[in-house]
């Protein structure tokens, strides 16, 4: 049997970006619960600390059991990026021939978006309004959630994380849905070099200025869009180029420096391309039609649910495992979280479906 010398992209179907939001969002879903399980070698997310990384190289050796909570605690954040990827990728590979227009390409975003961040957010004040009582929740945490919700507060320090650590993700996907019909209509004026230009940018801004808002206004340009711009243009490059070959040997190098630029601080920056071209076509490798396919795919289609309302379900499971530290703790705890976290996402798409049958 010969081996393949290269890998062909191709155009990836919606079974396929299925597949692969599904992978992500399981991904998302147990680092964001497993980095809370002390100890933790926490993650390089929004600024690389080269005590972390040697903490994640000594927790590994000291507790190589316990990997499997490590690992995800330390890498697992990066299946974010494969959101920002497939954004790029679908709506370049939709309005490639004719851009769309800029308002209504807007109002369908936030129709798509806000029914789910909404029914969360409920969810959040009867879960949190159980836990801590409902005149806690609502007078500590109603204007928090509301600058969550609507992206106000990625500018707020205090607010980024709080009261839902995972949402600061909704003030830059609001960010790229606006700067993306810019993007595609320059992009098809221009050329393929728009893309070009908006990955360096991306990097030019990290080099150049987050140096200066970090300091200045306490302002992490991985909070904008300026810190997403080179995977969100990676996956409009991969939308605009069609077919197209890369070496295994690419791949198996990428897998390589992608390992090394997340222990790495000068390669760092790097570390979330790299990762991308690493690993979509190892996951592209998987089977919509199979077994693990279709559960896969059934997590995709819920993905949106699943990152809305993993942030507030983890307690108290998250106090059992930091209280009786031991690796099975980390897999079974975090697994019945997983399942919790689904049907949670159930209920609240089962909702928002039948409150959309009725309002139409």
């Amino acid at each position: 049997m010969r081996i393949p010398t290269y890998y062909l992209w191709k155009k990836m179907s919606p079974l396929e970006s299925s597949v692969v939001k599904g992978v992500a969002i399981v991904f998302i879903v147990l680092h964001n619960y497993l980095h809370w399980v002390s100890p933790s070698p926490e993650e390089n997310e929004f600024r690389f600390k080269s005590h972390n990384a040697q903490e994640l190289i000594t927790q590994l050796q000291t507790q190589p059991s316990d990997s499997y909570r490590i690992l995800f605690s330390y890498y697992g954040h990066y299946a974010v990026h494969i959101f920002f990827f497939l954004t790029g990728y679908a709506f370049m590979m939709k309005h490639r021939e004719q851009s769309p227009h800029y308002f209504n390409f807007q109002k369908r975003r936030w129709k798509a978006l806000y029914p789910a961040i909404i029914a969360a957010a409920i969810g959040y004040f009867i879960y949190d309004g159980f836990r801590l009582g409902w005149a806690h929740t609502f007078q500590t945490e109603g204007l928090n959630l509301i600058r969550q919700a609507t992206g106000i507060s990625n500018f707020i320090p205090d607010n980024i994380y709080h009261p839902i650590g995972p949402w600061w993700f909704i003030g830059v996907i609001l960010q790229a849905y606006l700067l993306l019909p810019l993007l595609i209509r320059w992009t098809q004026r221009h050329g393929v070099k728009i893309i070009y230009v908006t990955i360096i940018l991306s990097y030019l801004c990290q080099y150049f200025i987050r140096d200066y808002t970090d300091q200045q206004f306490d302002l992490n340009l991985y909070h904008t869009i300026l810190g997403h711009l080179d995977v969100l243009g990676l996956g409009m490059l991969f939308a605009y180029s069609g077919t197209f070959k890369i070496p295994i040997w690419g791949i198996a190098l990428a897998i390589i420096i992608f390992f090394i630029s997340s222990l790495s601080a000068p390669l760092w920056k790097f570390s979330d391309l790299i990762f991308l071209i690493a690993l979509l076509p190892l996951l592209r490798q998987i089977k919509a039609t199979g077994s693990l396919g279709r559960v896969l795919t059934f997590l995709g289609g819920l993905s949106m649910y699943l990152f809305l309302c993993n942030g507030y379900l983890r307690r108290p499971l998250i106090n059992i495992a930091t209280d009786t530290p031991h690796w099975l703790t980390s897999i079974w705890s975090s697994l019945l979280f997983l399942a919790l976290v689904i049907l949670w996402s159930l209920a609240l798409r089962y909702i928002v479906n039948k409150f959309s049958k009725v309002s139409n």
